[in-house]
């Protein structure tokens, strides 16, 4: 790898960072994760990523929303971390912390109340949230 280009962490990374449940594998992650939050280590967080941390979290190990929420808030706002997409992750985790809406819905509202597109859906609680919120932005 070389220095300026940007690493593409996993989903194990993140979880065996937050969860600290395989010790090898924990310290190497925590090392990786810790560089990456004083921008030593330059890191891409894809979308896929994100949405399999909170699958993964919610349905395997049971972690409450709102400790979801913080724990992968607080790694969006790593130094090392490319900007490119975490205002729409942040919108993303706003919106799953305060509903009870999958994370792929909240991301599709976060689109929407975004301006990115328009959320077609069958789903009238979030169609309803979607239109609440574009009043108020």
């Amino acid at each position: 790898m070389e220095k300026n280009e940007p690493s593409l962490p996993d989903t194990n990374t993140i979880l065996r960072y937050l969860l600290n449940d395989e010790p090898d594998l924990a310290a190497r992650a925590g090392t990786y994760w810790e560089s990456v939050r004083e921008g030593s280590i330059k890191a891409t967080l894809t979308e896929g990523v994100l949405m399999e941390c909170v699958y993964v979290l919610q349905c395997f190990y049971k972690v409450p929303r709102d400790r979801i929420v913080t724990s992968l808030s607080r790694i969006i706002s790593f130094k090392g971390l490319s900007h490119e997409s975490l205002d729409f992750f942040s919108a993303s985790l706003e919106i799953y912390g305060s509903t009870n809406f999958d994370f792929v819905d909240c991301m599709l509202a976060a689109r929407e109340l975004n301006n990115d597109g328009f959320v077609f859906t069958f789903d009238d609680k979030l169609n309803s949230y979607i239109s609440r919120n574009k009043d108020h932005k």
